[in-house]
């Protein structure tokens, strides 16, 4: 196919898009689609939630609920008349069964939908309807997971359905698939139908509405066939028809991590040997063995890689500082009574100090750390960020981003759970929790890093950034507050990076972020909307209306009015800003105006910046060629500072380098010529320069000469002896030199101390002696 054929086609294939999101947006406005098919099922999803809640809750009335509710038949309800009978009937034979079988569809927890569906269908009774004919029971089955949400788990029609995936080109569900594998299939279409319809302008929100168009499809046009909907891509590059969520991938990596033939020897014994050891410690606790404080710290000890060595310290400094207070939140972890895994978490956690080790990701680690004691073959250690990369390349959900430490840890032995069966379905037999987590902790590094946008938590995006979560929160909350603000500080300091990695983490969507440069020569006509250039067919020039940035990441936002959308101008004081802005300073701070643009594409349009869309700036302030920002802007924006003097950017580098690290120095080095370049504090040098992953010694002085020392010379011109100074040798000295007088210090302190113990103890009234002089022998 020529280059021709390929435009007619991709131009035909458009069209058809456009027919038919108009027949779905006309459906739309026409408010049919909530009258007949929305508001019902939302209603029948609030009498399944609330007939979950009585069958969870073990109350009597839970059938009458079920019968006077959800299952009220009438006229486009999504189970048939006899399967209602025919569950009625169940109810009143076998109640207990019913309810078993309930929990196990509706039970709480991160748990996925087919788990669900299997475990419901395994505890059906053998009824001709119910466990009749596959399209009978996913129907069913579909319409009471609508109690858990009816939005994220719409209806089930075979007919429909497949209907749908013939006239979409969509691929046809496996014909052995069983009923959560149809189901899966379902919802994997209709997520695909759903991005491929808001892209080209559908007013679709979720599952569901994009279900009940389905449900619809009569009144859409004839000829869908030619929309050409493909199967999605997962997240890892693999596209597999029934199975497109990362897991064989994932699967086959540990595979092959497994057939190198010492993985059991090297990993998995080592870490069982130290929940041997911590279950020494446990059995000294729980008896009150005077030596049990020995045993935490043996367990504890630096061959621990399970948790950080700097945590591991604080763990033995708090058990030798609070050895009572330390007994009794171990006691509490480790008990022997038959407690569920998150009781003794929060107990724990109760009585363990956040100023001894603080972060609910760090302060989980502990706590699972302490429970491999207790069970080192089910009861794993735990990483928030290898938990978070495995979920991002499984397409396993992460964790609710407001998970305290007993949901974290609850989340990630849900996940192990989902990687043993997902092995064994590939012939990989993972014998417990302690194998599918050594195989996690030693893949999740070899795979595809993790996007920022996979993170939906501040803690875990902080601890990845190396920043306080309380700093990303506060940026969080003053977005909310005044919808832009503006990161300024010196280069290298992170501004531009921070802010893509929070923007995607908070608008959970890559897609969702627009990221633009200001410069000199940028204007209003490129920001916002302008006449640019374009050639015809025939090759003449024509100028054409077209939107920017500004006015498309509107549009994308507008289309997703629940879902927060980034705007990102990076350098944005080097453009003319006032020029750049023009009428849109009004809408920066009064976003519910209207406003007439300079370019209209027809008379009396109006503009107006959607609530949704949020905006970060990025400012360097060492460049003094800069204009100033006017106070107008100013007044539009919070100001948020990234000073390499000032925390959190301060202790950044030396967090990324690590503790005990070879090239602690550098952090040393960078924060001497800071303090050196004091007067100049706009101009400071920032971690980023060195936070490279190959980094050793040689590149740390090539970064130096070719990247810091040329702008320090810039800034210095003429101060040769200050340039001198601040040479990386000279700048190494200097560091070394203070750290050795700063241990001289301490070691005269200390003999100062010894010393006055010495005289005090010769003489006739040593301290705390009263009356008779001691023995002189």
């Amino acid at each position: 196919m020529d280059r021709g054929e390929i435009t007619a086609e991709t131009d035909a294939r458009q069209q058809m898009w456009s027919k038919f999101v108009r027949s779905v947006n006309e459906i739309v406005d026409s408010g049919k689609l909530r009258e007949r098919e929305i508001d019902y099922k939302l209603y029948l999803g609030d009498q399944f939630s609330e007939a979950r809640e009585a069958v969870l809750g073990d109350q009597e009335d839970w059938i009458a609920k079920l019968e006077n509710g959800g299952l009220r038949p009438r006229q486009g309800h999504p189970i048939t008349w006899r399967s209602i009978q025919d569950l009625k009937t169940w109810f009143s034979k076998s109640p207990s069964d019913a309810s078993e079988a309930l929990k196990a569809l509706w039970k709480p927890g991160d748990f996925s939908v087919a788990e669900r569906i299997r475990a419901f269908n395994s505890k059906l009774p053998k009824h001709p309807e119910i466990r009749g004919k596959e399209g009978t029971r996913i129907r069913l089955i579909s319409a009471l997971l609508m109690g858990l949400d009816a939005k994220k788990y719409p209806p089930f029609a075979t007919r429909t359905l497949m209907k749908a995936y013939r006239q979409t080109g969509y691929g046809q569900p496996d014909r052995n698939s069983d009923e959560a594998a149809l189901y899966e299939h379902a919802l994997e279409f209709l997520n695909q139908f759903l991005k491929e319809s808001k892209a080209q302008g559908a007013r679709l929100h979720d599952r569901l509405d994009v279900q009940s168009i389905v449900w619809h499809w009569r009144e859409l046009p004839d000829d869908l066939p030619q929309l050409g909907l493909p199967f999605p891509e997962c997240t890892n590059g693999a596209m597999t028809e029934n199975d497109c969520d990362g897991w064989k991938e994932f699967v086959k990596h540990a595979k092959n991590l497994i057939s190198t033939g010492e993985f059991e020897k090297k990993e998995i014994v080592p870490k069982l040997e130290i929940g041997y050891k911590l279950a020494k410690a446990r059995a000294a606790v729980l008896c009150d063995d005077d030596n049990w404080a020995d045993l935490i710290k043996n367990g504890f000890h630096k061959e621990n890689t399970l948790v950080h060595n700097k945590t591991r310290e604080k763990v033995r400094d708090w058990i030798e500082d609070s050895p009572d207070d330390a007994v009794e939140a171990l006691k509490a972890i480790w008990t022997k009574d038959d407690l569920p895994i998150n009781h003794r978490i929060g107990a724990f956690c109760n009585l363990f100090p956040d100023k001894a080790v603080s972060g609910i990701g760090t302060r989980t680690t502990v706590a699972a750390a302490l429970l491999v004691g207790l069970d080192a073959m089910q009861h794993t250690a735990f990483s928030i960020e290898k938990f978070m990369k495995a979920y991002e390349q499984t397409g396993y959900d992460p964790p609710d981003p407001n998970a305290d430490e007993s949901a974290l840890y609850t989340h990630a032995l849900g996940f192990l759970d989902r990687l043993i069966e997902k092995a064994r379905a590939h012939e990989l037999n993972l014998r417990h929790r302690h194998d599918a987590f050594v195989v996690v902790w030693h893949l999740v590094d070899k795979l595809p890093k993790i996007d920022s946008c996979a993170i939906n938590s501040l803690q875990v995006l902080a601890n990845g950034l190396l920043l306080p979560t309380d700093f990303l929160k506060k940026i969080e909350t003053l977005l909310e507050d005044k919808r832009q603000v503006i990161f300024q500080g010196p280069p290298g300091t992170g501004k531009t990076y921070v802010a893509q990695a929070l923007a995607e983490c908070l608008a959970r969507a890559e897609d969702r972020v627009t990221l633009v440069q200001f410069h000199p020569s940028y204007a209003y006509e490129d920001f916002v909307r302008g006449f640019r250039p374009k050639s015809t067919e025939k090759g003449q020039a024509v100028f054409k209306l077209q939107d920017g940035p500004l006015l498309q990441a509107a549009q994308e936002a507008r289309m997703e009015p629940d879902a927060k959308h980034f705007l990102i101008i990076d350098e944005i004081n080097r453009g003319n800003i006032a020029k750049v802005f023009g009428e849109l300073y009004f809408l920066l701070e009064y976003r519910d105006k209207q406003i007439s643009l300079q370019y209209q594409r027809e008379p009396g349009e109006t503009f107006s910046l959607p609530e949704n869309l949020y905006i970060i700036g990025t400012m360097n302030t060492a460049d003094r060629s800069i204009a100033l920002v006017d106070l107008a802007l100013r007044r539009r924006f919070y100001f948020i500072e990234f000073h390499p003097d000032d925390e959190p950017v301060k202790s950044v580098l030396r967090k990324w380098l690590g503790e005990g690290s070879e090239l602690k120095w550098v952090a040393d080095v960078v924060e001497e010529a800071n303090r050196q370049l004091e007067e100049y504090k706009h101009a400071a040098i920032g971690p980023s320069y060195f936070m490279k992953d190959d980094l050793d010694g040689k590149m740390v002085e090539r970064i130096w000469d070719h990247s810091v020392l040329p702008y320090i010379e810039e800034l210095l011109f003429g101060d040769d002896a200050k340039i001198q100074q601040l040479q990386l040798k000279a700048l190494r000295q200097k560091v070394e030199s203070n750290s050795s007088r700063d241990e001289d210090d301490e070691q005269n302190d200390g003999a100062a101390t010894d010393n006055s113990k010495v005289v005090n103890d010769e003489t006739d009234q040593p301290s705390g002696v009263s009356g008779e002089q001691s023995d002189p022998s």
